[in-house]
């Protein structure tokens, strides 16, 4: 999931800064991307299945996706309301960030917590930097360098996260 929500950080962020007919090259190199990390999920997860309570799991994550997905529609609103829709981007952004927090417990992998640290440092620094034309491409950027090397380290170590994760106690 890090290396196509990358994808999609990396597109908005081209989309941004390329003139209109030139747009073609970065969404096509966004899709090559998220082709390829659906088909190395889908090999990683025929190759760790694990022993985990599904429901459990499934209800959590759920539960978070549903309160993530509340945060952004009020964040838009907000941005809407307030006239600050140049900051709508990085509100998302510092949102879906800070929802891995909840995801990390959830599936025991702490590497989570370091991703949402940093998406969320890229994510406040975008804000900080106002409606400056830079704002959105540099959010997307950086987002995607986090999400990337994220999925880089969580693919490289597999293995050893999900021995980890099915040693340690599922909250019931």
């Amino acid at each position: 999931m890090f290396a196509i929500a990358g994808a999609f950080w990396f597109g908005l962020a081209f989309t941004r800064v390329l003139p209109a007919g030139r747009q073609g090259w970065a969404w096509g190199a966004a899709m090559g991307v998220q082709a390829a990390a659906l088909v190395g999920l889908l090999w990683a997860g025929i190759r760790l299945r694990r022993r985990a309570e599904v429901r459990h799991i499934l209800a959590r994550f759920i539960g978070t996706t549903l309160v993530q997905a509340l945060l952004i529609v009020l964040a838009v609103l907000w941005c809407a309301r307030t006239h600050s829709v140049d900051r709508v981007w990085a509100w998302i952004g510092l949102v879906v960030s800070l929802h891995l927090v909840p995801l990390a417990r959830i599936f025991h992998v702490r590497a989570y917590y370091v991703t949402a640290g940093a998406g969320t440092v890229v994510s406040i620094l975008a804000l900080a930097r106002g409606p400056r034309p830079d704002a959105v491409p540099m959010l997307g950027v950086g987002l995607a360098a986090v999400l990337w090397l994220s999925a880089v380290y969580l693919l490289a170590n597999a293995d050893r996260i999900a021995e980890s994760a099915v040693r340690e106690t599922w909250a019931g």
